[in-house]
């Protein structure tokens, strides 16, 4: 039995390649057209080089569908990877700002991510959602991508106001209020965003890639949800408001949860 990381390296140079040590086996390809198909894959690092992102990283998903995928790009091409974030790639590296010892690093913690996500998926049973705990690793990962790379993050929230008076009236009815509020948030937010349910009666969604002013558009997205919920019953009352964590800062995820917990906005998106 092998503890050793499996992984697919395509387009990448060999210089970068002798960074992985006898803990990975490797597999290189020149094309992300020339990979096959693989189930026992646990990562694969891909250059972009100005091709279409999108293709690849869908090309690169059907390969190996458990597959944690970084993207490495040229400082040119650096867009190039911000967009394959936004289709669900775990990590983006540039090249010339990759330090001995990063790449090995990077793989690692990638599968520990994709890992995470497929088992965290459904484990909030009422509506599919990660819970703070699966949420809290994945948004962790993406505060220090955001320290690396010197870009914020955006967190949006939306928090269902007077859970406990209609919990009071029966487990059943609470449940059916939570999934309806998850279906809204759900319709607001972009694909490649993560949503999660963070406490009994509030959601939180992170906005990946460049998501900085992105809150404005999604905040407006959920006022249209909300108000689109108009007659589906009276108890349905939201609040949203928004974080920004700067990099660097040092701030935490908790301290930022505890903030927005304060923070969220006064106003009230109520079905009458």
């Amino acid at each position: 039995m092998t503890d050793r990381v499996r992984v697919l390296l395509v387009g990448i140079d060999p210089a970068l390649e002798k960074q992985l040590d006898e803990g990975f086996e490797v597999r290189s390809f020149d094309t992300v057209e020339a990979v096959g198909t693989f189930g026992d894959i646990d990562a694969i690092v891909a250059l972009l080089d100005g091709g279409q992102p999108l293709d690849a990283i869908r090309t690169l998903r059907s390969s190996a569908p458990h597959a944690a995928i970084l993207v490495v790009t040229d400082p040119e091409h650096a867009a190039e990877g911000t967009v394959a974030m936004h289709a669900g790639a775990e990590d983006h590296l540039i090249v010339g700002q990759i330090p001995e010892g990063l790449l090995p690093r990077a793989i690692r913690y990638a599968v520990a991510v994709r890992n995470l996500r497929r088992e965290v998926t459904a484990q909030d049973e009422t509506t599919g959602l990660p819970n703070l705990r699966g949420f809290a690793s994945i948004a962790e990962h993406h505060l220090r991508m955001a320290d690396r790379a010197g870009r914020p993050v955006v967190f949006v929230f939306v928090r269902l106001d007077g859970l406990a008076a209609v919990t009071e009236e029966g487990t059943a009815k609470a449940d059916e209020l939570v999934r309806a509020s998850a279906d809204v948030v759900l319709a607001a937010v972009r694909s490649s965003d993560v949503p999660a349910r963070v406490a009994e009666d509030t959601f939180c969604v992170l906005l990946t890639g460049d998501a900085e002013g992105a809150e404005g558009l999604v905040l407006s997205r959920l006022v249209e949800a909300i108000a689109s919920r108009t007659g589906e019953g009276s108890q349905l009352a939201l609040s949203v408001g928004s974080a920004l964590y700067e990099p660097g800062s040092g701030t935490t995820l908790e301290a930022i949860l505890e903030a927005a917990g304060r923070g969220l906005s006064s106003n009230s998106s109520e079905s009458p």
